[in-house]
């Protein structure tokens, strides 16, 4: 169950960096002057902030918990990984909001949309690269198999809005924009 955990956890990371480019992109846009699409940036950072708060974190919370559980040592890593998932739900929640008022060009709002959507961005790549580099290859080192169980016991597969079964109009347009981009 391990490589399967794992591997899921994975391929959502992958999924959430394509999300990432696409409000990097935009945000580009909105920087060099173009006509920005805030209904799609919006949608994004609301994806961002509903899919993995509400599927894709309590996994790793799980698979954390357990890890900590058999390797101590991993508490400060564990910690502010967790730590780190609130302030990231912090910023999307600011961040939707803010877009969601269409700030005007040359004004305050429009460059703390700007900064604060890098600095989102940058974070979230930050984090899911330390996850993927550091947390997950040591929980397969110390996980037990009865540990992989109990993962694979509570590990829902819920369908990914966006990338799974999709159906979900609310995601729609974001959908055949990334499929276009691919």
């Amino acid at each position: 169950m391990s490589v399967d955990a794992i591997k899921i956890l994975r391929t959502e990371h992958a999924n959430m960096r394509r999300i990432l480019a696409l409000v990097n992109d935009l945000l580009d846009a909105v920087e060099a002057g173009q006509a920005p699409n805030f209904v799609l940036l919006a949608n994004a950072l609301y994806y961002m902030r509903r899919f993995p708060s509400q599927v894709h974190h309590p996994k790793e919370d799980l698979i954390f918990r357990l890890l900590y559980a058999r390797d101590p040592a991993m508490l400060d890593e564990v910690s502010y990984t967790r730590d780190e998932h609130k302030e990231i739900y912090e910023m999307e929640d600011w961040l939707v909001e803010l877009i969601l008022d269409a700030p005007r060009p040359g004004t305050t709002a429009r460059q703390r949309m700007l900064e604060f959507g890098r600095h989102y961005v940058e974070m979230q790549r930050r984090h899911a690269l330390r996850e993927e580099k550091l947390l997950f290859p040591r929980a397969q080192e110390v996980l037990t198999g009865s540990d992989w169980a109990e993962v694979a016991a509570k590990f829902k597969q819920i369908d990914d809005p966006l990338f799974g079964q999709h159906g979900q109009d609310r995601y729609e347009t974001l959908y055949e924009h990334l499929m276009q981009r691919a």
